[in-house]
């Protein structure tokens, strides 16, 4: 993620594609020595919200929740409410209800409670998707318009 728009780079057979977010500089970072110097990375917590929040360029919602099942382990709960608070509303309403889906009761149950008090509309689980027909997830105010199967 960069702070401006940034043209796609390609390192060999690898192409990176760069995603501008206008709020970076409220992203909980930590920092970590590589080779090369000191990297700032986004906090795990930030991570799980930004995942869902950027699904397709992640590679969808099922890759998603693979990976969220394997940083939940290491999460804060209080860091995890603390970076919800910074992102849109509907990316806690889709990770509480993906956290619920894989078990992570404690983290959603975080969740659970902003999105009660901040969520005003039904949002999707697949943003490109259509909210009519799809059963709701009551909790999450979240039109539950595509099935997840995590890629374990």
């Amino acid at each position: 993620m960069v702070a401006k728009n940034r043209r796609p780079i390609d390192c060999g057979n690898v192409r990176v594609q760069f995603v501008a977010r206008h709020d970076l500089a409220n992203t909980s970072v930590v920092e970590m020595n590589t080779p090369r110097g000191r990297m700032r990375l986004s906090s795990r917590e930030a991570t799980l919200l930004e995942i869902v929040g950027y699904a397709d360029q992640c590679g969808g919602l099922d890759h998603v929740a693979s990976v969220l099942s394997e940083l939940v382990e290491s999460v804060d709960p209080s860091m995890l409410l603390a970076a919800a608070r910074l992102c849109p509303i509907v990316w806690s309403q889709r990770l509480g209800y993906l956290l619920e889906a894989t078990s992570a009761r404690v983290l959603a149950d975080v969740l659970a409670d902003h999105v009660r008090r901040h969520a005003r509309t039904v949002g999707p689980l697949v943003r490109a998707k259509p909210l009519t027909g799809a059963p709701r997830a009551a909790r999450w105010r979240l039109a539950i318009n595509e099935t997840v199967e995590p890629d374990l």
